[in-house]
């Protein structure tokens, strides 16, 4: 097989994207954004993490395209805008659900998996 320039800039988009995915900070964001547009007042308090952390991830989620935003006087509203997002998120929570992924430190418990998967449901919807 002769190497493929065009295909490497792809592989780099993708671990880009899934790099974006690797931290749990920013995956609790989207799962706060999964069911709809919320404050970044409401993604702090469903998710636990300080305002400063959760701005920092959210602007950063914004730039790579993943979340939209708007403004409503100082008030700054996020909504999941990448239709990838839920389907990934789910597919993998399946297979960590069903044993088949690898073995992993610290695996979730099958019914938070479950709620994740509910969520992530309603938000390909």
């Amino acid at each position: 097989m002769e190497h493929d320039p065009e295909l490497d800039k792809v592989f780099e988009s993708v671990a880009d994207y899934f790099g974006l995915l690797a931290e749990p900070a920013r995956l609790k964001i989207l799962h706060c954004l999964c069911d709809g547009e919320r404050s970044v007042a409401d993604v702090v308090s469903q998710s636990g993490l300080s305002q400063t952390n959760t701005s920092r991830h959210l602007n950063m989620l914004y730039r790579a395209g993943i979340v939209g935003r708007r403004k409503d006087g100082s008030m700054v509203f996020y909504r999941l805008i990448d239709p990838n997002f839920p389907s990934i998120c789910r597919t993998v929570c399946i297979q960590i659900a069903s044993g088949s992924a690898l073995n992993l430190p610290s695996k979730p418990s099958k019914a938070s998996l479950k709620k994740v998967g509910r969520a992530l449901e309603i938000a390909s919807e």
